[in-house]
């Protein structure tokens, strides 16, 4: 306890903690371009949200093994509830051509079109490889594929399905979730710290100092994650912030509780 004592008096001394301050704001101009590639290492295939030694995740690691955990194939449906004529037949040929243009499409593996036993409705297979962006880059590729198969439909409607469909779905439901969190959980902090506090200026202090945790953070497990093997995904960097801003607001509340106990005890704050 003697040794922690003494590292609290040191850091709060008249000139110390001025060498703090400078610390910190070096720490947050080297952790900040380090923070900033946290998305880009995530890792957001099926595989990355499951645990290891699940069930599924055996079966996604044998399946890697024949076809490329980055292939997503979309299936592009066409249906007209009157029925598909021979004009709509012939568009489908012809975009099934068009969409070996679209980027990351598996060239030679696009399968169709293939018309239903009813006669309602047409469909063609494209097997796209999303690279390493995983589903980051599905809503694009599903966009491309959209565009091609709506333009001239005249009628005929278009849906985009299939694993590349689902992510794509998923990809726009959680599009800027991370945003979202973090400023929900950042409204709620400041608005705790306001009720407590009573003061226009004294919350700035635990949010400046949980922003500084939080983008220290984001580094270090960057480079983990860079560098160790750590898997991160975009539910547990979006989860991140609101634990880093819930504790941070916890202890800043703690803390400066006890910090205005030792006012009435100390005149000089730094002893306090």
């Amino acid at each position: 306890m003697s040794f922690l004592r003494g590292m609290a008096t040191v850091s709060a001394g008249r000139r110390a903690k001025w060498l703090v301050l400078v610390g910190w704001l070096i720490i947050v101009a080297v952790a900040g371009p380090l923070s900033g590639k946290l998305m880009g290492a995530e890792k957001n295939d099926a595989s990355a949200w499951l645990p290891a030694k699940a069930e599924s995740t055996q079966v996604l690691n044998l399946r890697s093994h024949v076809v490329s955990p980055n292939v997503y194939p979309a299936v592009v449906v066409y249906d007209r509830p009157s029925g598909v004529t021979a004009a709509d037949k012939a568009k489908a040929v012809a975009d099934a051509a068009r969409f070996g243009g679209v980027a990351g499409v598996v060239h030679g593996q696009i399968a169709g079109p293939f018309t239903s036993t009813d006669g309602k409705a047409i469909e063609t297979i494209v097997p796209i490889n999303l690279g390493a962006s995983g589903w980051n880059a599905a809503a694009p590729a599903a966009n491309s594929l959209r565009a091609i198969a709506e333009s001239s439909a005249d009628g005929l409607n278009v849906h985009i399905a299939g694993p590349l469909g689902t992510a794509a779905d998923s990809s726009n439901a959680f599009k800027g979730i991370d945003g979202t969190l973090l400023f929900s959980a950042l409204a709620v902090v400041i608005l705790i710290l306001l009720l407590t506090y009573r003061s226009p200026v004294l919350w700035l202090l635990p949010v400046l100092s949980a922003g500084v945790a939080l983008i220290t953070a984001e580094a270090v497990i960057y480079l983990l994650a860079a560098h160790a093997g750590l898997t991160v995904n975009a539910q547990s960097a979006g989860i991140l912030d609101v634990l880093v801003f819930g504790a941070g607001t916890d202890y800043a509340l703690l803390i400066t509780a006890r910090y205005r106990e030792e006012l009435r005890r100390h005149e000089d704050r730094h002893a306090a």
